[in-house]
């Protein structure tokens, strides 16, 4: 999404175009079709694409100026307005989206709320080590940074990680394996039938077996199974194979899916 500064700049370009569009009209009227879907364009511009970033960016900028005189070029495009109407309705919105810009530029930046949901929890259950729990607790926080910055295929990757290191933490706590290895999808050597040690498992066997383990849910276990699936298009040959592009979407789900995940994994580890 743009930013604010980006939005305000953006309409500053379009009614600086539509002036020149005017001033090459050879009448003294604006009557041609194209000219008058250009000049409507400019201001519905403003009202549904533009506006809504900057008073959503910063609440307190007051755009009735910009939102009279476009509202003026809305009105003229009704009637067989002449020239020097739009030029002037034209020329006052540029000085309100200058002046708009000067005191955007000098506002405050708005101070995000962090969501507390998006906060590490206590990976204690999970990791005796008190530098595991850091390294826990850093990974977390990488992921959340990566949905609000918008890498988000980024943040996948970070959290397929994250959950593969919770399932190790996970299986590390069982004093017995054998619940572990004996597991009906626990991964096996082609060569010799034998159980693959449990921390050399891939996710997708990880998510079987918890699910087999009742350390997740069935529906945790379904949604994961995508996260893994999306986790792979780290591998740009893939991406370009299924012609997937991910976006704000998926890795805020994903990111939802990863905390149920953590969640479920500590409350197991404590029961």
């Amino acid at each position: 999404m743009p930013t604010v500064h980006e939005a305000i700049d953006a309409a500053i370009n379009e009614v600086s175009l539509a002036s020149r569009r005017v001033n090459k009209v050879k009448t003294n009227q604006v009557r041609g079709v194209e000219d008058v879907d250009a000049l409507k364009a400019t201001a519905q511009t403003w009202f549904h694409t533009h506006k809504p970033i900057v008073v959503s960016g910063l609440n307190n900028l007051d755009v009735s100026a910009v939102d009279a005189n476009l509202t003026r070029v809305l009105d003229a495009t009704a009637k067989s307005s002449v020239k020097a109407t739009y030029l002037s309705a034209l020329k006052d919105t540029k000085t309100a989206l200058i002046a708009l810009r000067a005191t955007a530029l000098a506002a405050p930046s708005p101070v995000r709320v962090a969501n507390t949901d998006d906060l590490a929890p206590d990976f204690s259950a999970l990791a005796g080590n008190q530098q595991m729990r850091d390294i826990l607790a850093r990974r977390w926080d990488e992921c959340a940074k990566c949905v609000r910055a918008d890498a988000h295929l980024a943040g996948i990757v970070m959290m397929g990680g994250l959950l593969e290191a919770l399932f190790v933490a996970r299986a590390n706590k069982m004093t017995d394996k054998t619940a572990l290895t004996s597991a009906a999808n626990a991964p096996k050597e082609k060569a010799t039938g034998k159980v693959i040690n449990y921390q050399d498992w891939m996710l997708d066997s990880y998510i079987k077996v918890g699910f087999e383990l009742n350390w997740i849910t069935e529906s945790a276990k379904d949604v994961a199974d995508k996260l893994k699936e999306y986790r792979n298009f780290v591998h740009p040959a893939k991406e370009l194979r299924y012609g997937v592009t991910l976006g704000l979407n998926d890795s805020s789900i994903f990111w939802q899916v990863t905390k149920a995940l953590t969640r479920q994994l500590l409350m197991s580890a404590k029961s």
